[in-house]
């Protein structure tokens, strides 16, 4: 953000300032005493613990001030609730008139919206836009406005991952960044437990594209539900996206070589190839959905698959790499959906196959499905005997059903520590080895222990 003044920034939020220094600069903003820094706003938030018990700490780490809803023995802003004044001053930096404001860009969806988010940034970057993106998991209601908040003052372009876990969620982030391009990656089942069907999951993705302006554009799946992508509403663009004839957007010759992702995007009768160093042939969609933000903001096609060349993704999504004894590792424990379970599932079968590879995956419980989730386990396991997996590992309960539907050898493990201890005497040399399930299975405990005890010396 560009600095502030406390007086502009209590007025912007509503604040007393009557136990602050007036014309000290806000640079940013935190929420953990641990990371401020000096010039932070630090806003004291309510939660198992009582942030204003930190003020104390983030006073001595160089904090202007804390937003916090009593006064405090430090400077103070004092508020009626410090989450919503932390989003209105993010919504402020957006369109105050002394700063240029970016454009926005909000993208959601079940699956893929980070590799989305990391492909697009990348492509502008190599474009030449200065662009500010969201990190790490910070697509909420505090995430967001602290990506905003944190954002160089000479962005052009802000890149918003929007994540939701109930109905109002992204009504409420596009209310802090308004977006002027929308961007739906994916819709299949997840968070059913909130959203209860999907038709009620669409429709709270569908927030964004109700958000949009008039001239905005909306980027989604040639064949999303209707209520997930704003039918009806006029926009001033909209690009749909698939791997077949029929949408705006179109990938064609999909191959996944031992060096990356290769197709050939077309639209308009514009072709280029992609060439991506990224594993796995179910990122086609969330690589399109990237093109198509770029075509949005004006770039060109051949620009934009220019970047793709250049994508590094996120930790843990789709890593690639050998352990001793030519193990392969295809790392996706960062998290897990019934659909992005399949998508590895056949991905890595192609590879094991191609390969000569005998073929191990080990999968953790899938979280938030509600009362379909046993069928969506027993569905994933189904697929696994299909496919040909030869060792299928299951950690945590839930993925005791994975087995009930799976044909072939079976281990069962508590933990994920646990599982890598014992999981290193069963894998052989040459397997080809998959790591898939939710954030919570911490199943990247058993990637860096396999890591350690099998690293290539």
């Amino acid at each position: 953000m560009r600095p502030a003044t406390l007086t502009e920034v209590a007025r912007a939020i509503g604040a007393d300032l009557s136990t602050a220094h007036a014309d000290a600069l806000v640079a940013r903003a935190a929420i953990d005493s641990r990371k401020v820094r000096e010039g932070d706003l630090f806003f004291a938030m309510r939660g198992r613990t009582d942030g204003a018990d930190f003020a104390p700490e983030a006073h001595l780490r160089g904090a202007v001030a804390t937003v916090a809803t009593r006064p405090l023995d430090v400077p103070t802003l004092v508020v009626e609730d410090s989450e919503k004044a932390l989003q209105r001053l993010a919504r402020w930096t957006l369109v105050r008139p002394d700063a240029p404001s970016p454009t926005v860009v909000g993208i959601t969806g079940t699956v893929g919206k980070t590799t989305t988010k990391d492909a697009l940034a990348t492509i502008l970057r190599h474009s030449g836009k200065r662009i500010s993106a969201t990190e790490g998991n910070l697509n909420n209601e505090l995430g967001l406005p602290l990506t905003v908040l944190s954002a160089d003052p000479r962005t052009e372009v802000l890149v918003l991952e929007m994540g939701a876990t109930r109905a109002g969620d992204i009504e409420t982030l596009c209310s802090i960044a308004p977006p002027e391009i929308g961007i739906l990656t994916a819709i299949s089942p997840v968070h059913l437990d909130s959203f209860g069907s999907l038709e009620g999951l669409a429709a709270a993705k569908g927030e964004l594209a109700l958000a949009l302006p008039e001239t905005g554009t909306l980027v989604a799946p040639v064949n999303a539900p209707e209520r997930a992508t704003g039918s009806g509403r006029n926009l001033g663009r909209r690009i749909t996206f698939a791997r077949e004839d029929g949408a705006d957007l179109v990938a064609s010759g999909i191959e996944g070589r031992e060096e990356g992702l290769r197709f050939v995007a077309t639209i308009d009768r514009e072709s280029a190839e992609i060439r991506s160093p990224v594993f796995g042939t179910h990122l086609v969609e969330p690589l399109l959905a990237a093109l198509g933000g770029a075509l949005a903001l004006g770039l060109d096609l051949e620009v934009a698959a220019g970047g793709l060349s250049r994508l590094r993704r996120t930790g843990l999504r789709g890593d690639v790499y050998r352990l001793k004894d030519d193990i392969v590792v295809y790392d996706d424990s960062y998290n897990a959906s019934p659909a992005a379970v399949a998508a590895v599932l056949e991905y890595g079968a192609e590879q094991a196959t191609q390969q000569g590879r005998r073929l191990v995956v080990v999968l953790g419980g899938m979280f938030e499905l509600g009362p379909c989730a046993r069928e969506y386990h027993r569905e994933a396991g189904k697929l696994a005997d299909e496919v040909g997996v030869d060792l299928l590992v299951c950690v945590g309960d839930e993925a005791r059903w994975y087995a009930e539907a799976f044909g072939g050898k079976t281990l069962f493990y508590e933990d994920a520590a646990t599982a890598a201890e014992s999981l290193r005497d069963e894998l052989r040399g040459g397997d080809y080895l998959i790591v898939k399930g939710s954030r919570g299975v911490e199943l990247d405990t058993l990637t860096r222990k396999l890591r350690e005890s099998l690293a290539l010396v």
